[in-house]
């Protein structure tokens, strides 16, 4: 079989490498009885497990130098070459600046081949002598990820080195020199060449005991591995008394997203270039650290941090085109602290040749075909344009197209279209640069309606490669977002019991509350608490201004709302409500406008109940929290009921402030929201103004506040789009942490 390396000339580009020479320098592609071939495609061996794929096996372009056969080894000539995708090449090269006769008749040269080195022209062309090029070293600060991503900082080629020789020929044991013109005008001079990796491959195989259980899920978000001491310099060609001269350095943690991760299997593997720690200190040796989650025997809590240290070859060397595998067994839990991982013992170790593959160069029918976008999700805040997050590379051109938009509604129900007019008469335009790398410009005027707009991006290439998916979420400088709501209580819905009565706990069985007076006005601030008899809910529920509430039922995002209660006998029941909306809003606010401030709203303990309350202060109602959520209907006041109608009187302001105070909802997904507040008097004109009128069709948020009045802390605010008299409360919490 032939070793043939696949060329792909956009990866110069994405690399940062130095550049290839001059077009002008491969204008010789056809070879006549006066060239120099090297031969790159020469070598034959088998295929065995350690084969290698893509990133590995790839050459973009080789150094060539040639040195003469005096003391010194003087060089003769040099030249960078481009490896031509021209299948009738065969894997061959041909030099383009040096011929047969440009070298003395029957002397004999030494020919030394540098493929996909980072280093300049102007370097190579500094060497003198082979010793210079001995000395000559190049540095890859994340060896360790090559060919993983489309980050620029991560390498997609390898460094790799030869010593050419007669074509036709075994390659010997030991490199040798050549005759380049034998003084035969009718023949041309055919050399081969193998090609072998600067770097080492590790591959280690981390196996589940008994005991543990791998945890790979979203929320084992702590998973990660790097090098320690990872050499990442060397020489270009090998030289064994460089040792001492190779950098080390620890890189970042790397995420889990770059483990082969099974249930029964962890598989890590990295690159590394060649060092000798045998008779270096504990400090300077090279050791793969990792951090798996994991659960242990019959514990029910995730072990988020668990460090190991595996050592990574049973000799303390690496060397240049070997390929380390690493057998180790995890079943206890590992160290919580990253600076005293546990080392894990016994280790299994297999190393050989990292030769064993067919190396495919050449042809247009045979280059790589690829297409890498560096995001899968993005997001633009508050701007209509975006040239520079999405970054491509591709061996074709690129196109894009929008393939849906939509937005999230009020209601939670997505709202979208794939019709490619619609999303013209939107004005969203995206472009890619041209060329095979570069930037995918996004254009989108910004969404009007207050919620986020999401835009489906299908990315695709001429060579057919599979399509790649960008979500883009865009955000307006004012959205909105809503959660489905579960039930409502209030704290002090308790009498004897520790804890208040819930949907998911009896307690006292108290589900409403009304004053303890006939009236607003004479009001002595305490309360009644209504229990239920187990005779019948309505004989017990007719006084209470606010009952406990739970949503039995949704469709299409509107919910079925009834009030809930405990009789006696410890059977949980139900009683119609009529309402329909249980949706929790979350308004955020990204920067201060003509019409409110941004800020957080102080907070005070209340002089009277100790509860944490909504400043009433003046310069307080003018701020607006950046970022809140308002209270479903869930939360409201069956107003008139209960001896309860407010008015603007300071007992009424003192009734709200204390409901808002003491309630509690619990959303869908069982999320416990329970520092709920009285809104300032600008946070209510926001949700009015955002809400529309009752025949106003909003996207983003329902029809909410419907009476003539709303209390705010520091009094009450006429709402002007009201359809009833009387006034309500609607209850807000600022919404920077969720609690469970």
């Amino acid at each position: 079989m032939k070793r043939i390396f696949y060329h792909m000339a956009c990866w110069l580009a994405v690399l940062g490498c130095a550049a290839c020479s001059n077009e002008a320098d491969f204008v010789k592609t056809e070879a006549d009885n006066n060239s120099i071939v090297l031969d790159i495609s020469s070598a034959t061996t088998p295929v065995t497990r350690a084969g290698a794929t893509g990133a590995e096996v790839t050459v973009s372009y080789v150094d060539v130098l040639i040195f003469d056969d005096t003391d010194n080894k003087s060089l003769a000539h040099y030249e960078r070459v481009q490896v031509v995708a021209d299948s009738q090449k065969n894997g061959k090269i041909t030099l383009a600046k040096a011929q047969r006769n440009d070298f003395t008749v029957n002397e004999s040269y030494w020919v030394y081949l540098i493929a996909n080195s980072t280093l300049g022209e102007d370097k190579f062309q500094e060497v003198a002598d082979l010793g210079k090029l001995r000395g000559l070293m190049e540095e890859q600060r994340n060896i360790h990820m090559t060919g993983a991503g489309t980050d620029p900082e991560i390498p997609m080629i390898f460094l790799m080195d030869g010593i050419a020789y007669p074509a036709g020929t075994d390659e010997p044991e030991t490199p040798g020199k050549v005759v380049l013109n034998n003084g035969n005008l009718s023949d041309k001079t055919e050399l081969a060449v193998t090609l072998r990796r600067a770097a080492a491959k590790i591959v280690v195989k981390i196996k589940k005991g008994e005991d543990v259980i791998f945890d790979n899920s979203p929320e084992a978000y702590r998973a990660d591995y790097y090098l320690r001491n990872m050499p990442y310099s060397t020489t270009l060609i090998p030289n064994p008394d460089a040792n001492d001269n190779v950098k080390l350095w620890t890189p970042d943690r790397s995420a889990s997203k770059y483990f082969a991760w099974t249930e029964n299997e962890i598989t890590v593997t990295a690159y590394a270039y060649s060092y000798n720690w045998k008779d270096k200190p504990l400090e300077r040796e090279t050791r793969l650290v990792v951090n798996i989650p994991l659960y242990y025997k019959t514990e029910t809590d995730l072990r988020g941090n668990n460090y190991y240290q595996i050592p990574i070859s049973k000799e303390k060397v690496l060397e240049r085109n070997t390929y380390y595998e690493v057998t180790v067994e995890v079943n206890a839990p590992g160290a919580t602290e990253i600076l005293k991982p546990e080392e894990l013992e016994p280790v299994n170790y297999t190393v050989q040749a990292w030769d064993e593959t067919i190396i495919n160069v050449g042809g247009e029918t045979d280059r790589p075909k690829y297409l890498t976008v560096n995001e899968e999700e993005m997001e633009m805040y508050n701007i209509s344009d975006d040239n520079t997050t999405l970054e491509f590379a591709s061996s074709s051109e690129v196109s894009v197209k929008v393939t849906r938009v939509y937005y999230i509604d009020k209601f939670g129900q997505t709202q979208a279209t794939t019709s490619e007019r619609e999303i013209a008469r939107m004005g969203i335009n995206v472009v890619p640069d041209k060329g095979l790398n570069g930037n995918i410009n996004i254009h989108s005027p910004l969404p009007t309606n207050n919620t986020i707009r999401y835009i489906e991006l299908e990315i695709t290439n001429e060579d057919g490669v599979e399509a790649r998916k960008v979500t883009v979420a865009q955000y307006p400088l004012e959205y909105i977002v809503n959660i489905q709501s579960w039930y409502s209580y209030r704290d002090d819905f308790k009498i004897n019991d520790s804890r208040p009565t819930t949907y998911d706990y009896m307690g006292d069985r108290v589900y409403g509350i009304s004053l303890a007076t006939r009236s607003i006005s004479n009001w002595n601030g305490n309360y009644d608490y209504e229990v239920s008899s187990g005779f019948g809910w309505f004989e017990d529920a007719s006084n209470g201004f606010f009952r406990s509430k739970v949503v039995t039922k949704i469709v299409a995002g509107k919910s079925t709302i009834l009030h809930y209660y405990w009789n006696s006998r410890g059977v949980l029941s139900t009683s119609e409500s009529g309402e329909y909306n249980g949706r929790l809003y979350h308004i955020t606010i990204t920067s201060t406008s003509d019409k409110y401030t941004i800020g957080n709203p102080r907070q005070i303990r209340d002089e009277t109940t100790g509860l944490l309350v909504t400043d009433p202060g003046t310069d307080n109602a003018e701020l607006v929290s950046p970022s809140f959520m308002i209270a479903s209907s869930l939360g409201g006041f069956m107003l008139g009921a209960g001896n309860l109608t407010l008015d603007n009187s300071a007992n009424s302001l003192r009734v709200a402030r204390e409901h808002c105070a003491n309630y509690v909802e619990v959303t869908h997904d069982g999320t416990i929201y329970d520092d709920w507040r009285l809104p300032t008097r600008a946070e209510l004109e926001i949700i009015m103004n955002f809400q529309g009128k009752e025949d106003e069709d909003a996207d983003a948020i329902d029809y909410l506040l419907n009476a003539k009045y709303y209390y705010s802390a520091n009094g009450r605010v006429e709402n002007s789009k009201s359809n009833m008299n009387g006034t309500g409360v609607r209850c807000i919490r600022d919404a920077f942490d969720t609690q469970k």
